[in-house]
């Protein structure tokens, strides 16, 4: 009997699917066995997906609903209820990769498909309301540590913002390229980091437009303006209107705009500056900052998306292809930013063949040019 499915457990719950030919085929290749409702599953069927997503359990009306079991293309398995199509109500979700906290399910009362887990709740709440009383204390510590430009010399030095804190892929990226930096190019002491995220609201002051526009100008009072150079690094999610995302945990805080770095930089008088910034649709800041005495690095174009913004990754593709892949070997950030292009077009054309690819961009002003190769040569060991 078609109705009575073949369910083989593994290690980790893998669906099998019934015997016999499916009931309904669908032109995107989905197959589903069971009962049908004017054509639409309808009961106790099962549901094979051509990108691997299967289900077993309850339908209504063509939709998941009731109780069943579903295994996700990533691996994932999700067993419990489901409403309109949504995991509802109690549920489990085993993560075939655990998750970048560690954690390796979530168990519990789901609502629309998003797991309603009060203690996580409680802790949203518990960081801001540890970030609204740390937060002063610990931007203006950080802000006392930059150190004054020492002369006889070109000076660098790096403010390095991660911008939305629901994805740690943007802390990690912030505290590689700072520790980069640090060793490789005399930025220790005249480095600085703001960063949102889950992890470090009691240990790092947050990015928002207030601690960035404080930034910017306490580096300003430290160095000289006229000799050092001002790198700043951005990664974050970007919005097709170019507003670089601030996000922190429970927090509502508005983006950065091109024209609100760009007036902020040009009050700060940094003659200087090299400005990268890794978002989708960056783009959008290279015609508010270009100038003679500027360079700025993007990781798409103006009207495009850039990849890679996953929780558990360490890097986005550019970030990964420009810091770790190319900056090392290179002479120069255009030599970086060349080889970081074919880096990351080749991984798009490989992995995300139906995307548009990023078209990372670079913009600099010829007198930043020469200003960054005398500093170059000054570097010890590049």
């Amino acid at each position: 009997m078609r109705l009575a499915l073949l369910l083989l457990v593994l290690s980790f719950g893998v669906l099998a699917a019934p015997g016999g030919p499916p009931d309904q085929t669908w032109p995107n290749g989905a197959k589903y066995w069971g009962p049908l409702l004017f054509k639409q599953p309808h009961g106790r069927g099962y549901l094979a997906g051509p990108d691997g997503q299967v289900y077993e359990g309850d339908f209504a009306n063509g939709k998941f609903h009731g109780q069943g079991t579903m295994r996700l293309p990533n691996g994932d398995e999700y067993r419990g209820g489901f409403a309109n199509g949504q995991f509802e109500g109690q549920g489990t979700l085993r993560y075939a990769k655990p998750l970048a906290d560690g954690r390796s399910q979530d168990s519990g009362l789901w609502r629309q498909g998003r797991f309603e887990d009060v203690a996580d709740r409680a802790r949203a709440a518990l960081n801001v309301e540890t970030a609204l009383y740390n937060q002063k204390s610990l931007l203006d510590a950080a802000l006392a540590a930059i150190e004054p430009s020492q002369k006889g010399r070109i000076n660098l030095y790096l403010l390095a913002v991660a911008g939305d804190g629901s994805q740690e892929v943007f802390r990690r990226e912030v505290e590689f390229v700072r520790s980069q930096f640090d060793r490789d190019f005399g930025t220790r002491g005249r480095s600085l980091a703001l960063i949102n995220s889950r992890n470090t609201v009691e240990s790092a002051p947050m990015a928002t437009l207030t601690s960035i526009g404080a930034a910017i100008r306490t580096i300003a009072a430290r160095m000289d303006r006229d000799n050092d150079i001002l790198f700043v690094f951005m990664t974050s999610h970007g919005g097709k209107d170019h507003e670089f995302k601030l996000n922190q945990s429970a927090m509502t805080l508005r983006g950065l705009r091109p024209q609100d770095l760009a007036r902020l930089l040009e009050e700060s008088r940094i003659r200087w500056k090299v400005v990268l910034v890794s978002a989708c649709y960056s783009g959008g800041f290279v015609e508010p900052l270009k100038s003679e005495s500027t360079m700025v690095i993007t990781a798409a174009r103006a009207d495009r998306t850039s990849f890679g913004c996953d929780d558990e990754n360490d890097f986005t593709y550019f970030g990964r292809a420009f810091f770790k892949d190319a900056l090392p070997g290179s002479r120069s950030f255009e030599e970086a930013f060349r080889k970081a292009d074919a880096i990351v077009a080749a991984r798009e054309q490989k992995e995300l063949p139906k995307e548009k690819p990023s078209a990372p961009q670079i913009q600099s002003g010829a007198a930043i040019a020469e200003q960054l190769k005398r500093w170059w040569n000054s570097v010890p060991g590049t």
